[in-house]
Parts: C-alpha cells; sequence; structure tokens
C-alpha cells in the first residue's frame, strides 16, 4: 500500500475515486437506459395492438419491471464498490444468507407481502389508476411495487399500504356502476303526470350523457312515508361517474317540475 500523502497514494486514492464515480455513473445510464426501455414497451398504444393489454394494467407490469430492474442494478453497484475497496463480496454474501436464514422468522410479513403482491399483479385484482377501498383506506392506485401499493385519496393524502395487510379489496372501476336517484313526490300530485316528467328527465340524460351505459329508466314507487311517495329512478354509468349522472338527473327533473308547477311535499315541523 502506498504511503499515505504520497503522490503514489494520491494516484492511488484519485484512481479509486474515479473508478467509483465511473460505477455510480455507469449505473445511472444503464437504470435510465432500462427504465426507457420499459416505458418504450409498455406504452399503451404499443401494448394495445402487440401484447393485448389494456392501458392500466400496461402502467402496472411497466411500473413492476422498473421496480426490479432498479433493484437489481443496486445490488450489483453496491458489490462492484464493495470490490473497489477490496471487500470479499463472496463471504458477505455468504453472512448475509446466514443472517437472512437467522432471521427467517422476522421476515415472514415481508414475504407475505411479496407472495400477496404476486397473486395481486397475476390476478389483476387492481391495476394503476384503479379506484379501490381496503379496509378504512380508499383513493386511486398511483404505484404498485414488489412489497406495497401506494393509494391517492381524495384529500391528496398518499397511503402506503403492504401487501400482507391488504385482506378485501373493493374495486370501483372495473364494470358499470349503478346511479341511483330517489324522488319524493306528494300524495296529492297527479302520479301518472309525475311518472311521465320523470320518464322524459331519463331521456333527456340517457340522449346527452357519454357517462350513461343504460338507461335511465323509471323503477316507480318503492315506498310511500307519511307526507311523501318515494319515486325510483336508475342508471348504468361507466366507472366513478354515477354521482355526476345522478347530479344531472336531479337538476333536470326540477327544470321539469318547476316548469309543471309540482311543488315537493311539505316538511312536518318539529314540535
Amino acid at each position: 500500500m502506498p504511503t499515505l500523502l504520497t503522490p503514489e497514494f494520491l494516484l492511488f486514492t484519485g484512481n479509486r475515486i474515479i473508478r467509483i464515480m465511473g460505477i455510480l455513473l455507469g449505473a445511472m445510464v444503464i437504470l435510465r437506459l432500462f427504465s426507457m426501455t420499459v416505458n418504450q414497451v409498455f406504452i399503451p398504444n404499443i401494448v394495445g395492438k402487440a401484447f393485448k393489454f389494456d392501458e392500466k394494467r400496461a402502467r402496472t407490469l411497466g411500473g413492476l419491471v422498473q421496480s426490479i430492474i432498479r433493484y437489481m442494478i443496486y445490488f450489483i453497484t453496491i458489490v462492484m464498490i464493495l470490490q473497489e475497496f477490496k471487500i470479499d463480496t463472496t463471504s458477505l454474501v455468504a453472512g448475509a444468507g446466514i443472517v437472512g436464514l437467522a432471521l427467517g422468522v422476522g421476515a415472514q410479513s415481508l414475504i407475505k407481502d411479496f407472495i400477496t403482491g404476486f397473486f395481486i399483479l397475476l390476478e389483476n385484482q387492481f391495476a394503476v389508476g384503479d379506484y379501490i377501498v381496503s379496509g378504512d383506506m380508499g383513493g386511486t392506485v398511483e404505484e404498485i411495487g414488489l412489497r406495497v401499493t401506494k393509494l391517492r385519496d381524495g384529500n391528496g393524502v398518499l397511503h402506503i399500504i403492504p401487501h400482507g395487510a391488504i385482506i378485501r379489496v373493493s374495486n370501483y372501476t372495473r364494470g358499470h356502476m349503478q346511479a341511483t336517484v330517489n324522488v319524493p313526490i306528494a300524495y296529492g300530485e297527479d302520479i301518472s303526470r309525475v311518472l311521465s316528467l320523470l320518464e322524459e328527465a331519463c331521456n333527456h340524460v340517457g340522449k346527452n350523457m357519454v357517462e350513461v351505459l343504460e338507461g335511465p329508466k323509471v323503477i316507480g314507487v318503492v315506498d310511500w312515508h307519511s307526507q311523501e311517495l318515494i319515486v325510483r329512478l336508475i342508471a348504468k354509468t361507466v366507472p366513478l361517474e354515477q354521482v355526476t349522472v345522478e347530479t344531472a338527473l336531479r337538476h333536470q327533473i326540477k327544470l321539469l317540475f318547476d316548469k309543471a308547477n309540482i311543488t315537493p311535499p311539505k316538511i312536518e315541523s318539529i314540535k
């Protein structure tokens, strides 16, 4: 080993620093190239034509592949840097394996996260962009990794959920949703006239909203109370748009009822 602060030592140290910087720079370049390649492979227009995956599925798989590649490059980079310091990485890996076996019981939750995440992807339970609810947390899926899923809720809060903690998932983005509007009608109103106006409102909304997949339609009187009858309207909508359709129905019903001088039921005063 060269003597400290001699030209030979400075040259030796400089060469080592340059090699380490080269390793780090090479890792960054390789990571960037792999990321660009994955994005090119999993972009929606190519995926839709070649692999027949939908966009959300493609983005989910693309994010997972990038995550795997990133961890592999990190591991290889660390090993190469350790070798620059003359550290025996073979014994280090073997020692890590022994420690891993010793900590096997403590790593059960980690293994559970990986296995559960594998089945989430295999069964396509949800994908990036889906709105899901798991336990007391709900939001839009931003990322599905090897161990955790990240949800962004309506308030902008990011929830990070380990896969092993996901027991039950409600996916609000798959298939159609149902919009339901209950309309209170006073007993004194002509029910046939009211139903005709409701049909008119349904036809208007159904023809003018792309969010409607089927309907809307009038189910009829579903309940009655002391001061009113309850008439129900339903419609099939695209995912997460049922509230938009319900709002449009109520708006159109209000316009038609006002035009026909149909007044809402009187609310009894509380004594």
